[in-house]
């Protein structure tokens, strides 16, 4: 009886050992970080999302922004979400991701294979209607 169970247990910590060593041979995103140009030749928004502004940020007059990296996989989906800059602190990540993750894209005729890309988007949080805060404001030069 104990040979069964030891021969069991090695076949399952080999088992797991195995499966560490696959690897993924889906196709690898483009990076268009910084170029949205080339990115909407690969990919348009269909459905974007507004973010609610949080009560609290609202009613102290606070304005800010959550610049974020992600990737547009081949559903057309943000994955792998990452915070590059947020304005001030946290106070909009919540809200802004939930947005994110609402939005979808489309492949364009050029883009037949749905190859992911990598790209940035920044929300904005303004009390005042078309009022960039100066600190979100990113230099395009």
């Amino acid at each position: 009886m104990r040979r069964i169970i030891f021969l069991t247990s090695a076949l399952a910590l080999s088992a797991c050992t195995t499966t560490r060593d696959v690897k993924d041979y889906g196709i690898q995103p483009i990076d268009f970080s910084g170029n949205k140009n080339a990115l909407e030749e690969m990919w348009i928004v269909s459905k974007n999302d507004y973010p609610k502004y949080p009560i609290d940020a609202a009613k102290k007059g606070i304005s800010g922004c959550v610049d974020f990296s992600f990737v547009i996989n081949g559903d057309g989906k943000a994955q792998n979400i990452q915070v590059i800059k947020a304005i001030p602190d946290s106070t909009f990540i919540q809200s802004a991701t939930k947005s994110l993750k609402k939005f979808r894209w489309q492949p364009t005729e050029l883009n037949n294979l749905r190859q992911p890309a990598i790209t940035t988007l920044q929300l904005d949080f303004s009390t005042t209607p078309v009022m960039k805060v100066a600190e979100c404001i990113v230099d395009d030069a």
